[in-house]
């Protein structure tokens, strides 16, 4: 047993599950709250042919929230290329180590 542990790594193991759940579940359920606030934002239709008062707050609140997801994996991906941005450019890029 004390073989596996010199070469597996616990904490960046919990690391990795964190970030992947919170990847995994976070942004989905935010992505699918902001098509939930644009549909009613939009004024979606109801029951028996009615439809509600569009919302201009409820859109705008749902742009937001396309924003915010957008950003979270754009910064992610570029967190992943990290190492190779920093190497062909040469800027030690969002904190990698140029060698």
């Amino acid at each position: 047993m004390s073989q596996f542990s010199e070469w597996f790594n616990y904490e960046a193991s919990l690391k990795i599950l964190f970030f992947s759940m919170l990847a995994g579940a976070a942004l989905p359920g935010l992505f699918a709250f902001g098509i939930r606030l644009q549909a009613v934002g939009a004024g979606a239709a109801g029951a028996e042919g009615t439809t509600s008062q569009k919302n201009p707050v409820l859109t705008g609140l749902a742009w937001l929230i396309y924003a915010l997801v957008v950003t979270v994996i754009v910064i992610g991906v570029l967190y992943i290329a990290r190492d190779f941005i920093a190497h062909h450019t040469g800027y030690p890029f969002l904190g990698a180590k140029l060698k």
